[in-house]
């Protein structure tokens, strides 16, 4: 499109972009608390459909931005294709290289059809986000998806200390520092899945990959494209690899499973290794080189989503009660969810 031409539309489409998934949250939160109080006296599991639901209109409503609004190309790697045929329940392991990692995670699972399912292992200091914390947290009862980061923060070359500490790490427990990922710490993940395994049925290993990442002409890698640039459009494509692994073939012994995890991300580093490399392919000849195939989201997985949102903020912005409530949502919706959770927290 011409438009993506233009000077400043980048941070045009991010505005409009942010003003609307921000701006739906008061109404998401108000739907799901209406029918969370609706829902008391009759069975969890019709209240979890229905939430499952509501989280799905919403994520596909990120997914609208941040696949089609963006004009995104997405290759995908190894046993993608097998995966999203079926429906299970999983542990997902990935790679963590940018603030954008978690809408990944939703492009591989609402090609499953799992997206209302998707849970997140997610740090402490996320459950204080206005609105999305509180929900966020009692969205965890019931899971289908789990996933999680086990390098426990990004890698970012312009924090080399942190690159630093991470093979220092690595060389203490015996194994050789990876190039492209920091060290997994593997204890959560381990706890995660000793408690779980008797329910999932494989692991999804999943290594993603974005353009624009590394810098040709200096040779070098550069920090990885973050949910603002994402946003104006600065990722042309990225490139996920998955790998199923059945949940009979993952270590049941804790350091056995150390080791193993230590396995998986010396394969993600082989993987990422080619676009990380100077190279005259282009990111399509490179994913072509490769096995990547496209899988490109029909447009009616998510404008529905948009148009749903739309439908509620009319009578929610277009009166003066509807604003109200609106506001009231967003402030004591806030305090109350802070309130929850601190109750939480000490109980």
């Amino acid at each position: 499109m011409f438009l993506t031409k233009l000077p400043g539309f980048g941070i045009i489409r991010y505005a409009i972009s942010t003003s609307i998934m921000v701006g739906a949250a008061p109404e998401y939160y108000a739907v799901w608390l209406g029918w969370r109080l609706f829902s008391i006296p009759l069975p969890a599991w019709l209240y979890q459909k229905v939430d499952d639901m509501l989280y799905s209109t919403y994520q596909r409503l990120v997914l609208l931005f941040f696949e089609h609004g963006t004009g995104l190309k997405i290759y995908f790697y190894g046993d993608a294709d097998e995966i999203f045929k079926k429906k299970e329940n999983v542990l997902y392991i990935s790679n963590h290289q940018s603030t954008v990692d978690w809408v990944a995670c939703n492009m591989v699972a609402v090609r499953q059809g799992s997206l209302g399912h998707l849970r997140f292992v997610m740090k402490d200091g996320l459950q204080w986000l206005p609105l999305y914390g509180h929900y966020f947290y009692q969205h965890g009862c019931i899971y289908s998806w789990v996933a999680v980061f086990p390098e426990g923060t990004r890698y970012d070359p312009s924090k080399p200390e942190v690159i630093r500490r991470s093979e220092q790490t690595a060389l203490s427990s015996g194994f050789q520092p990876l190039k492209h990922h920091l060290t997994p710490k593997t204890k959560g993940s381990w706890l995660t899945l000793d408690r779980l395994r008797g329910s999932l049925e494989a692991v999804y290993d999943v290594t993603v990959v974005y353009e624009g990442s590394y810098r040709h002409r200096e040779r070098r890698r550069a920090r990885t494209v973050a949910l603002i640039d994402f946003l104006r459009g600065f990722c042309p494509a990225m490139h996920i690899h998955v790998r199923r692994i059945p949940i009979s073939e993952v270590p049941t012994d804790e350091q056995e499973f150390q080791r193993w995890m230590y396995r998986l991300y010396e394969q993600k580093d082989r993987f990422v290794s080619p676009f990380y490399s100077p190279s005259d392919d282009s990111g399509a000849e490179l994913a072509a080189r490769l096995g990547g195939r496209p899988h490109p989201l029909p447009l009616t997985a998510t404008l529905p989503s948009l148009m749903a949102f739309a439908a509620l903020a009319v009578p929610l912005l277009g009166s003066e009660l509807g604003r109200r409530l609106y506001a009231g949502t967003l402030l004591y919706g806030t305090l109350a969810g802070y309130l929850w959770l601190g109750i939480r927290a000490v109980c």
